[in-house]
């Protein structure tokens, strides 16, 4: 076998060429991808640099302008050019007002190149450190699909795994930095439930969105409370600042990230499956059902609905919610879903909900317990009988 003396020591070649190889995927970097647009499995993120042209990354819906497409590398690394590639086959849908952006630590972002009108986007970068990019339309400017046909990274270390990133929020504070902790909280929270929210509001073939940026800001035409929309979640400092332990109202805008729907109607179901996902599932602990027998209704949206729906899987079908998100997704959400799931019209069912909760309120969301695993009640036996 062939050695190399090295200290005193006889290596054997294959040593060598082992340490070698580990030596050079050190010097490797990977690469994680977030677009806060959803997509499917037939035009998947990945497909954007995967170094085939006949593949691509293709929007599921349009892209707006606070809707991105970020690469974020494992390291930072020397970057010599860029060059991404939109459009379809028929060049039809070119990204050709919009530009990349590059950060050296993935906060500051700095505009490298922007897309001519074949869709194009290229830069001599000389060496330039990037640890993330983002591609970005300009202001009040829209496309009715983002389709990324190839995005390429001239750079001497070599880009050797490309992946979906978990589901991430991306968060800017600096318009509040006394509530820095506020937000790594939120954040923590969101990014521990996504993969359980991404799961219960699965639809087969469909790539819901992995990433929101999230601000913080107050003032007159800001949101009372949090909303969430084309890519951006703002939160209202007012109310963080009244309200420090409410950071899991941020689980329900992510709810609304996931559920990545074609319209936003109807609003009560949509509402009542994102305060489902925060009150039964995040934190079902710090949650107590107060419902108005008298004046409620299944429409009432949020926590009413939220209720209802829970109510309707622990006695019908335990699906129900991933099913009526998906119809809801695609347009085809009608109110005689219920029977087809349930057995029973929607109606029906809130009447039945009403009768549980007012026979015990506290325990409406108590799974019911099958005969064979109640505990056995054992008959009295008077002291002195047999």
């Amino acid at each position: 076998m062939n050695s190399t003396f090295f200290a005193g020591f006889a290596l054997p070649f294959a040593v060598l060429l082992c340490v070698s190889s580990l030596r050079a995927a050190e010097l490797d970097a990977e690469a994680l991808l977030y677009s806060t647009m959803p997509s499917t499995t037939v035009h998947r993120p990945e497909m954007a640099m995967d170094g085939n042209s006949k593949t691509y990354f293709k929007s599921f819906y349009g892209m707006g302008d606070r809707d991105d497409f970020q690469i974020l590398l494992s390291r930072p690394i020397a970057l010599r050019s860029l060059r991404v590639v939109t459009g379809d086959e028929a060049k039809a849908n070119l990204l050709t007002d919009g530009f990349v952006e590059i950060s050296p630590d993935g906060v500051t972002f700095t505009k490298a190149a922007t897309f001519n009108n074949d869709g194009i986007a290229e830069a001599t970068l000389n060496d330039t450190t990037a640890l993330s990019l983002r591609i970005k339309l300009n202001r009040r400017r829209g496309l009715p699909t983002l389709i990324l046909r190839e995005i390429t990274l001239d750079a001497p270390v070599k880009i050797a795994h490309i992946q979906m990133g978990a589901g991430r929020a991306f968060s800017d504070f600096s318009a509040a930095p006394d509530l820095e902790s506020w937000a790594r909280k939120a954040e923590h929270q969101m990014e521990e439930f996504w993969p359980d929210t991404a799961a219960l509001l699965y639809s087969d073939g469909f790539i819901t969105p992995n990433k929101v940026n999230v601000v913080y800001r107050t003032g007159p035409n800001v949101t009372p409370v949090a909303a969430t929309g084309g890519g951006e979640m703002t939160v209202n400092t007012d109310w963080c600042h009244k309200q420090p332990n409410d950071t899991g109202l941020t689980v329900h805008e992510v709810a609304h990230v996931v559920q990545a729907m074609s319209a936003y109607n109807p609003v009560w179901l949509i509402e009542g499956v994102a305060d489902y996902i925060r009150w039964i599932k995040f934190e079902p602990q710090n949650y107590k059902p107060r419902i108005n027998v008298n004046t409620a209704t299944y429409r009432d949206s949020y926590r009413t609905t939220g209720t209802f729906l829970a109510w309707c899987e622990l006695h019908y079908d335990s699906r129900l919610v991933t099913k009526l998100n998906q119809d809801v997704r695609f347009g085809k959400y009608n109110n005689d879903l219920f029977k087809k799931y349930c057995g029973k019209d929607v109606d029906t069912l809130w009447a039945e909900f009403i009768a549980d909760y007012k026979k015990d309120p506290a325990h409406i969301l108590t799974p019911p317990m099958a005969l064979a695993d109640r505990p056995r009640v054992l008959p009295t036996v008077a002291e002195g009988t047999g």
